[in-house]
């Protein structure tokens, strides 16, 4: 799939042109997030159009439950030592509820039981950094905000000479987060390598980014995916151990925060506010902050993934 490149909309839905704010980072509410800096930012005022779309039930409570899991730095994460979940992904999802007039109550969840909790209700979104795919559409809805390429991360040297081709690393192992999109990356590996006459490529799955990690550093697996946008922030977490490169088989992707398919009210409501964070400032000002624009996605969307 090719990232299409498209013109930044104008704010055209539902007659919230012109409803902008002035560009704002937020401060959290529930668990919160201050950012990256730990300035706190003052919270803006909702925007009364755009609260209008929100539905009753949650608009007459003022919150919305969001499941993530904060393991994922610079996406969503909780330092050592503190409480709060932090990153780029917290900081958008604030400033599209304050847009909404709602505060946010984050719940913390392993990456494999976010599907699973929106579809029993456990809350009413996901932010995670999770790939759009078709499969997906069929249990959630997608509001696709950002794009990611992906790299291998390798111990330094590459002693394993593993390559960028989908043939490139047969017989390793790679480590991965439980129900996260490696086994799609590994199944396209393991029938390239039989195909060839190879062994094939194992999935070693985790429960957490900082399990898989520590499993790569300690050389109980060979290699793992990992978004280009972070690899900064491994490389200074294990302590330049690791080195990176590219794969070559596998074109950016969506990723997108998720909603219910019961629930497109919401959905279009974050929908509109994302358009107009976009729209103020704020989006970009939040992507600089945390040193993350090559995610950016100009053109925001509802289940843009056609695979």
């Amino acid at each position: 799939m090719n990232i299409r490149t498209l013109n930044r909309r104008t704010m055209a839905r539902r007659g919230v042109a012109g409803a902008a704010l002035g560009a704002v980072l937020l401060s959290a509410a529930a668990c919160g997030s201050s950012g990256g800096d730990g300035s706190e930012k003052a919270r803006p005022k909702a925007d009364s159009a755009l609260a209008g779309l929100v539905p009753a039930d949650i608009a007459e409570k003022g919150t919305v439950v969001v499941g993530t899991q904060p393991d994922f730095e610079p996406a969503n994460f909780t330092p050592i030592g503190e409480s709060e979940i932090k990153g780029f992904n917290v900081d958008l999802m604030d400033a599209m509820a304050a847009k909404l007039g709602l505060k946010v109550e984050w719940q913390k969840v392993p990456f494999d039981q976010l599907l699973i909790g929106m579809q029993s209700g456990k809350f009413d979104a996901a932010i995670a950094g999770m790939t759009d795919r078709k499969e997906r559409q069929a249990q959630v809805d997608f509001i696709d905000y950002q794009v990611a390429g992906t790299v291998f991360m390798v111990q330094k040297g590459n002693p394993k000479g593993i390559t960028s081709e989908v043939d490139g690393g047969c017989g390793i192992k790679i480590g991965d987060v439980k129900g996260s999109d490696a086994k799609r990356l590994v199944d396209m590996m393991a029938a390239a390598c039989v195909q060839a006459g190879k062994p094939p490529t194992k999935l070693v799955s985790f429960p957490s980014s900082s399990d898989k990690n520590l499993a790569l550093v300690s050389g109980r697996v060979d290699a793992m995916f990992w978004p280009d946008m972070a690899v900064s922030v491994i490389n200074r977490e294990t302590d330049d151990k690791l080195e990176s490169l590219p794969v070559n088989f596998e074109p950016k992707v969506y990723l997108g925060m998720t909603f219910s398919k019961d629930d497109s009210e919401l959905r279009d409501a974050f929908f509109a506010a994302l358009e107009a964070i976009h729209e103020d400032g704020t989006y970009d000002e939040i992507l600089k902050k945390w040193d993350v624009e090559v995610i950016d996605l100009p053109t925001p969307g509802i289940n843009l993934a056609t695979s």
